[in-house]
C-alpha cells in the first residue's frame, strides 16, 4: 500500500511538472534589446562622392581688381563654381530624399510585419 502512494505521488508530481513546463512554454517571448546599429553600417554600394572631389578648384581673387582680365576670369571661375556647387548640393538633396524614402517604407514594412506576428500570436490580447 505504501507503494501505492509513492507511485501516486510520483505521478501527481510529474503531472505538476509536466504542466508548470507547458505554463513556461506557452508564456511570451522574452523582450530582446533593441539591435544597436552599427557606426559604420551602410547600404551605399560605394562611397559617397565628396564635394571636393566634384567641385572644381576654389576660385582665387586676383592681385588686384585693376587687373580687368585676371578680374573677369576671377568673376567667371566663381560663378562656375558656385553653379557647380549648387548642382553638388541638389544632387545630395535627391540623394538624401531617395535614402530618407526607402528608410522610412523599410520602417513600415518591419512594423507591418511586427503587426502581423502579433496578431498571428495574439500577443496584443494578452496585455
Amino acid at each position: 500500500m505504501n507503494t501505492m502512494k509513492q507511485k501516486l505521488y510520483v505521478l501527481l508530481l510529474l503531472a505538476a511538472l509536466a504542466a508548470l513546463s507547458l505554463s513556461v512554454a506557452a508564456a511570451e517571448p522574452p523582450a530582446q534589446p533593441a539591435p544597436v546599429p552599427a557606426a559604420a553600417a551602410t547600404n551605399l554600394p560605394a562611397e559617397y562622392p565628396a564635394a571636393q572631389a566634384k567641385l572644381p578648384p576654389l576660385p582665387v581673387p586676383p592681385a588686384s581688381v585693376q587687373d580687368a582680365k585676371a578680374t573677369a576670369a576671377y568673376i567667371a571661375a566663381v560663378d562656375a563654381y558656385v553653379k557647380a556647387s549648387q548642382s553638388y548640393i541638389d544632387a545630395a538633396t535627391n540623394d538624401a530624399n531617395r535614402v530618407i524614402q526607402e528608410r522610412n517604407a523599410a520602417i513600415e514594412n518591419a512594423n507591418q510585419v511586427v503587426a502581423a506576428y502579433n496578431a498571428f500570436f495574439k500577443l496584443a490580447e494578452k496585455k
